[in-house]
């Protein structure tokens, strides 16, 4: 099945994990329910925001915007791969009011300045990994390696305000957390979810392989 929406089950990368689904893409041999900008588009089930070419940025976001005040797990699996010795840019997850609108080029991976929260996984040589509060950037993490193919999971705590990041090479959750973000919060208003991913004077295929949105 390649695309659930709304519906009871468990799930998690080989962990079990019970919740109500909003929306579940295995794959995307279905793009339902997704609105792409600009990006380079469906090759063989995956979803290419950039190929390995120059000063390209696609953004990728949910069509429908729900409220995120709840508890949720998001988990993605995204590849960044190929392209020049020195690999460019990376790309970002954002939480924004618009969802038909290309964002920023090259080290900006996509972003719009319309984000409420994001998180930006850059290449290149700055291998960081930035939190965008309110669209103000945070303290970057340095020292990271976004450039290969990666599993992800956010786990969003609203009564404590949390936020845990997990990353791992395998489908499977790991025990201890990558990134983890206080004073994360989300108010009622409703948010499109998204992906982007830039090119600049260098490249590299920026691939959403796999993307899931569990309420818990």
């Amino acid at each position: 099945m390649p695309f659930v929406s709304s519906v009871e089950g468990t799930y998690s990368f080989g962990r079990a994990k019970t919740g109500t689904i909003e929306f579940n893409y295995p794959n995307f041999a279905s793009t339902t329910g997704l609105s792409q900008v600009s990006t380079a588009g469906i090759s063989g089930d995956l979803l290419y925001l950039t190929f390995a070419v120059n000063g390209d940025t696609g953004n990728v976001y949910r069509s429908t915007a729900i409220p995120y005040n709840r508890n949720f797990t998001f988990e993605w699996n995204f590849e960044c791969s190929g392209g020049t010795p020195t690999p460019a840019d990376g790309f970002c997850l954002q939480w924004t009011t618009t969802n038909n609108t290309n964002g920023g080029g090259g080290g900006l991976v996509g972003l719009l300045g319309t984000t409420v929260q994001a998180f930006t996984f850059l290449t290149y040589t700055y291998n960081s990994f930035t939190w965008y509060k309110a669209n103000a950037a945070q303290t970057p993490v340095t020292g990271q390696n976004f450039q290969r193919n990666l599993y992800y999971w956010a786990d969003y705590n609203h009564s404590a305000s949390t936020m845990k990041l997990y990353v791992s090479t395998t489908p499977t959750k790991p025990v201890s957390v990558t990134f983890s973000l206080t004073g994360f919060t989300f108010g009622p208003t409703s948010y499109y979810i998204g992906f982007g991913a830039a090119t600049g004077g260098a490249n590299a295929n920026h691939i959403l392989r796999s993307m899931k949105l569990t309420f818990t």
